[in-house]
Order: structure tokens, then sequence, then C-alpha cells
């Protein structure tokens, strides 16, 4: 999936080798947006999973910023905080945030929301994905190979990846 839009999604992740989204849901409370079982097909290529997950899905806009979807997520979350972390030690359990910007954005996380996911046992997984503008075809007559770098007027080759100031 090729994605050409800033977006901000953010999940609450839960997987586990032997405890089932139902065993999770019976424990904590909580139902989850998304589940699936050890050896489901799932996914564009049909991988088996290697253990159960439990998914629970930012409910801000995916315009949103960062800090609103952990805030939002933390103010679902809380509630169930105690028993979220009864489940470290049988379960993998992380706040994972992909975020995709034209330009890098500022992270910036508050100690109180750190505690919370300190609290539940869980880890914080950010991926930053930077967009790239579309390249725009070159004009048919424009002479040379038509891409981007090649051959300057001075006759030096010049590098597309580096920075040229």
């Amino acid at each position: 999936m090729i994605i050409t839009r800033e977006q901000t999604v953010v999940t609450f992740n839960i997987f586990s080798a032997k405890l089932t989204a139902q065993d999770i849901e019976a424990r904590t409370g909580l139902k989850p947006d998304d589940f699936w079982k050890t050896g489901d097909v799932r996914g564009a290529f049909g991988a088996k999973e290697k253990e159960h997950g439990f998914i629970l899905q930012s409910k801000s806009r995916i315009t949103d910023s960062l800090d609103d979807h952990l805030k939002e997520m933390i103010k679902r979350l809380a509630p169930y905080a105690q028993k979220i972390g009864a489940l470290a030690g049988e379960c993998k359990i992380e706040m994972s945030c992909q975020i995709h910007r034209k330009q890098g954005p500022r992270l910036k996380f508050e100690r109180d929301d750190l505690r919370w996911l300190g609290v539940m046992g869980a880890r914080l997984d950010v991926d930053v994905h930077i967009l790239n503008e579309p390249q725009k075809p070159a004009s048919p007559g424009a002479g040379g190979s038509g891409g981007s770098g090649g051959t300057t007027g001075s006759g030096t080759t010049t590098n597309p990846g580096m920075y040229q100031g």
C-alpha cells in the first residue's frame, strides 16, 4: 500500500503465544477492535500468524496529531491499565504509532503518558515515514535521459540522494 497523504495511525497491540483475544478480553474487560488466533492466515501475502493478536485502534481522525491519538488512546485504556499490566509476563504489549508526513514531525511525549505505558508494561513503537512528492515525468524532447541526477552543465555527475546546498 502506497500512502500519499499525511496521516497518523495509533494502535495498542497485545500479542501472546498462549492467551487468545477472548482470554485477554475476559481478564481485562476490554473488547478488541481486531483480533486473530495463532495459525490464522492474514495479510496480502497470506502469512500464518505465529501468535494470538488483540488490537485496539485509535478513534481519532487520521489527520489528527500524534499527541491527540495518544491522549485518546490512553484515556480509553486508563481504566484497564492495572489489568493490562498484569498480562505483561504472558504477553508482548505495545503502543504502535505510524506517522506519515512530508517533513519530519516533532516527537514529544508527556511524562504522564509514558507513566501510563509503564503501568501497562507497554513498549512504545514509533515509525515515521517521510512522504516523497510524486515525481513529474520529463517532458518529451527535453533531451538527456529524462531522469533525475545525470550530467550537469559543468560535466560533473550529481547524486540525486545527496544534499546539495
